[in-house]
């Protein structure tokens, strides 16, 4: 049953358009994408953290490796001897010093030793090794996360340069619109057909929406630096999405079926989970420090020194031993102590992760739900605001409106458009964030997108 969830779930949600053939496709959003898998640098970040987890376990596995080692050292030592009546010599130097029944000689002493360890038998070696498994996934799990965080959050900055862009360019036609109105109340009030508040109406209406424009500007503005800095640099965007997107239902229907994939393959649950089986391990590690270890060493050294009188030395031994922790002042117990407390609260955190998801994947299987039935809404609502506006219009000309009641149906078409163009991005973001949260995200669910975005006719 899981098996044949998962084959559904990456069917794509979106039934692509027919486009006009005046109409082109753009390529800007997976541009982006790509442009951020070289300059993002959460996910750089996470890829060195990722390289630097893996080696935990070519360092478990050194301990059963040969450990070889050598040293050297070199001294030039002064001997003084005081001895009435005797004089050392030395036949390879020259003849000491000798005053008042003191003798004093030089030597030049050279010593090296070459020890190696096998390490037979360790139980604390051990369990680290088979808890390193357990670290090289959690750090493969953790990029992973990365990298469908990446796609999201690429989506969430690109789509919020194109709302910005859609506020700006409906805040221009608010402005330009009521620029006429004013201007139109004020050669009916020259003619006697209205009253001075209707031109104060109008100019307010108008004085409101070049301030709402320009506010729109910078929050385009601070939307592009937003993208940017993902990126590492400018990221053209595209126009926009066309009139009317597919609206796909989730495959599959059920949100049960939903949760079971989340549960089986959210990397942010597999990320909790695997620091746990880390955490248990490690309670492992620290009791083993009570067991006692097995090793083979063998060593071989040399002395060698100028002053004949100490003769030069070779040693070699080889041999087996075991070392037994008797007491170590209490601090194996206390590692093992800390160890299991973090073992709990890791597994504490399972739970929460597992609460969390189910929650977070509720949420976003609602919001493609709701979204569908909001784009909707607010395309009927674009519609209907726009014929009241057409409507008031008429009735301005012929006297059963006034200029107030234009303003306001012109106002409310205007904030009609921009929620409707938003629920098409929220409803877009729903859905990929619904496959993230099962696992699924991919790089192909932006090419989908990609193909309902529309290039700027200026390229």
């Amino acid at each position: 049953m899981r098996r044949s969830t998962a084959r559904a779930l990456l069917a794509s949600f979106f039934l692509l358009p027919t486009f006009a053939p005046s109409a082109a496709l753009a390529n800007d959003l997976l541009e982006t994408y790509r442009k951020a898998l070289d300059q993002d640098t959460t996910l750089r970040a996470a890829k060195f953290a990722r390289d630097a987890s893996i080696e935990a376990r070519p360092q478990a596995l050194s301990a059963f490796l040969p450990q070889l080692n050598a040293q050297a050292s070199g001294a030039r030592s002064r001997t003084r001897v005081e001895q009435q009546n005797v004089i050392i010599f030395d036949p390879g130097q020259p003849p000491p010093t000798t005053e008042n029944g003191v003798n004093t000689f030089g030597n030049d002493a050279l010593s090296y030793q070459v020890t190696l360890s096998q390490t037979i038998w360790s139980f604390e070696a051990w369990r680290r090794l088979k808890q390193s498994d357990s670290q090289v996934a959690l750090a493969e799990a953790t990029y992973r996360s990365a990298q469908q965080a990446l796609i999201l959050r690429v989506a969430q900055a690109y789509f919020a340069v194109l709302s910005a862009s859609d506020a700006v360019r409906t805040n221009t036609a608010e402005r330009d619109a009521n620029e006429r109105q004013m201007l139109q109340a004020k050669k009916r009030f020259e003619v006697g057909l209205a009253a001075i508040t209707d031109v104060q109406e109008a100019q307010a209406a108008f004085d409101a929406s070049v301030a709402t424009l320009i506010g729109a500007e910078r929050t385009l503005s601070n939307a592009r630096r937003a993208l940017g800095e993902i990126t590492g640099g400018y990221a053209e965007t595209a126009e926009g999405l066309t009139e009317e997107i597919p609206l796909a239902s989730p495959d599959p229907v059920s949100v049960d079926d939903w949760l079971k994939v989340a549960h089986d393959s959210n990397f942010d649950l597999q990320i909790a989970e695997l620091n746990a089986e880390v955490a248990k391990k490690a309670v492992g590690v620290a009791y083993a420090r009570h067991y006692p270890t097995l090793s083979i060493d063998g060593s071989y050294g040399e002395n060698q020194n100028s002053f004949q009188s100490n003769p030069n030395t070779s040693r070699s031994s080889i041999g087996i031993s075991v070392n037994v922790p008797i007491f170590s002042g209490g601090l194996t117990q206390s590692q093992v102590r800390q160890a299991a407390a973090t073992r709990d609260q890791s597994l504490a955190q399972v739970e929460g992760s597992k609460r969390s998801i189910e929650r977070q994947t509720r949420d976003a299987y609602q919001g493609v739900i709701s979204g569908i039935a909001s784009v909707k809404a607010n395309l009927q609502a674009v519609k209907s605001n726009r014929t009241a506006l057409e409507s008031s219009q008429v009735g301005l000309q012929v006297g059963t409106r006034t200029e107030v009641d234009v303003l306001n149906t012109l106002r409310n078409l205007y904030i009609a458009q921009r929620t409707y163009y938003q629920s098409r991005y929220d409803y877009l973001l729903s859905v990929l964030t619904l496959k993230q949260q099962a696992g699924r995200l991919t790089e192909a669910d932006l090419a989908d997108i990609d193909r309902l975005l529309l290039v700027p006719a200026t390229r």
